[in-house]
């Protein structure tokens, strides 16, 4: 029988989220193992992760999602089957002793948008990622495994920069209420539900 784990994988797209979450630890109470697949847009390969995540036996399976080619043609139509196969379900197999639940958070375009909220609130459109990241270097941000790697981790370089974890969650949360009163599919983040879903210290 597969022994539950108590950590929580969270599965991003790419070198971004794997460096933020390493850099929440001793921020937040649970133990984050990040797992990126080898193909950052391959819903095949996300899929591929989830279904191993879930053998592994964790409890809680966390899905960092980048919206920014997801937002139309065969790229949205793979997505959204995934998410529709696997968010906010529950995967209950008594016999291997597995008991999963899984989540999907979406940041559009991507994960800096969440970066951006730790500053101020915005309902701009971002016709591309590289264009939210340009307005991100005014903090002092840059979007490279050599900037990641020298910042002494993401989250404490946002706060040295006057941004702020409680504020981020709180324009998260607007940027969804924002969204929905408007009618549009851009410049949100459901992080506010990550951390939600996480305790933290």
């Amino acid at each position: 029988m597969t022994k539950l784990k108590k950590t929580i994988a969270v599965i991003g797209e790419g070198i971004t989220e794997k460096y933020y979450l390493k850099s929440l630890q001793g921020i937040i109470k649970a133990d984050i193992k990040p797992i990126i697949p080898n193909h950052a847009t391959s819903m095949f390969d996300l899929e591929k992760q989830i279904k191993k995540a879930i053998e592994e036996g964790y409890n809680n399976i966390f899905c960092l999602i980048d919206m920014d080619n997801k937002k139309q043609g065969r790229n949205r139509d793979n997505y959204l089957k995934l998410k529709k196969s696997y968010h906010d379900k529950r995967i209950y197999r008594p016999k291997k002793g597995l008991d999963t639940y899984i989540r999907f958070f979406e940041n559009e375009r991507c994960l800096e948008i969440w970066f951006y909220f730790y500053f101020k609130i915005t309902t701009k459109e971002y016709l591309s990622s590289d264009e939210l990241c340009k307005e991100l270097e005014v903090y002092g941000y840059k979007k490279t495994e050599d900037f990641f790697k020298s910042c002494q981790g993401l989250h404490r370089f946002l706060e040295s920069q006057g941004g702020n974890l409680d504020f981020a969650i709180k324009n998260a949360e607007d940027s969804i209420k924002l969204k929905d009163r408007d009618g549009r599919d851009y410049t949100y983040s459901e992080m506010a539900d990550f951390f939600k879903s996480i305790e933290r210290k």
